[in-house]
């Protein structure tokens, strides 16, 4: 009987697909092998599926496993079958197809991204077992926010995109927090951080205790805002300008417990080689 297996197995063509199913099968194995550890770590190595924004979701997850990462970020925008919409307006049968999807492909979902801090919201968390959302939402709605985490018992993070998002400047962000529950943080997003001439290592030590989760990024050139802006781009961590390795310590130091997120937005075809390369030195300096 002829099999797909052995049909490649007969052709050069299959003797290349056959090398890339090995690849991807020692990565997999890899983020088997990792998962249970990660589990039990503080940091928790992670990736936001918007890194794979172009693919369904599906693919997404699979990419996920073979960059050699157990743990998602599931972005607020996500695609399903070639549909567009938001993670959490899913229906009971996507939620169901999403969590058999991600089983099989040995990915644990721990957070969620690209929320306004409602009720909905942490429902669709709360029904996946999260330990983060993160977002940003109206400042003056921060108190009912840090309420709802607390509520759920699930961590809310204040997120930054570059100026002028109304959370760029953690500094300012900080004096908002009045009043509200300790159940409501921050994951510093270091690259957009870097984009709007914040040092990210200054700021990972400034935020010290309220940290939940990070968007860890290592960008080719730091900004400079008074001089003509570069092109400012993803590259692999320890590779760029982004202090990656200090931070890495920074965050151990800190007993931070949550997410250190991949959101690779670079290289958007194929970047799961580069992703690789950003795990390979996140388990060298971490372990």
């Amino acid at each position: 009987m002829i099999t797909r297996r052995n049909f490649l197995k007969g052709s050069s063509f299959g003797a290349g697909i056959l090398v890339l199913e090995n690849t991807f099968s020692q990565r997999r194995m890899i983020a088997k092998e990792h998962q249970a550890s990660w589990e039990k770590a503080n940091l928790k190595l992670t990736i936001q599926t918007w890194s794979f924004r172009l693919f369904d979701i599906e693919e997404g997850l699979k990419k996920t496993h073979e960059a050699g990462v157990g743990f998602v970020e599931i972005a607020g925008g996500i695609k399903i079958k070639g549909q567009n919409k938001r993670a959490v307006a899913m229906t009971d049968e996507e939620r169901k197809w999403f969590r058999s999807v991600a089983e099989e492909n040995q990915v644990k979902a721990v957070s969620l991204g690209g929320n306004q801090g409602t009720r909905q919201e942490f429902d669709f968390a709360a029904e996946l077992g999260l330990a983060v959302m993160q977002g940003e939402p109206p400042f003056d709605r921060l108190v009912e926010v840090s309420g709802l985490a607390e509520e759920y018992q699930i961590h809310f993070a204040l997120h930054n995109h570059a100026t002028p998002n109304r959370y760029w400047n953690y500094k300012e962000t900080l004096k908002r927090l009045d009043g509200c529950s300790p159940w409501l943080g921050f994951c510093p997003d270091t690259g957009h951080m870097m984009r709007s001439g914040i040092d990210p290592l200054t700021a990972v030590r400034d935020l010290k205790g309220r940290i939940f989760s990070i968007h860890l990024k290592d960008l080719n050139d730091t900004n400079r805002l008074d001089t003509e802006k570069k092109e400012l781009y993803d590259v692999p961590w320890g590779t760029g300008k982004g202090q990656v390795e200090a931070i890495l310590h920074e965050l151990a130091a800190q007993k931070v417990r949550g997410p250190v997120i991949i959101e690779y937005e670079y290289k958007w075809e194929d970047n799961v080689s580069e992703i690789a390369e950003c795990v390979k030195f996140f388990n060298k300096v971490i372990g």
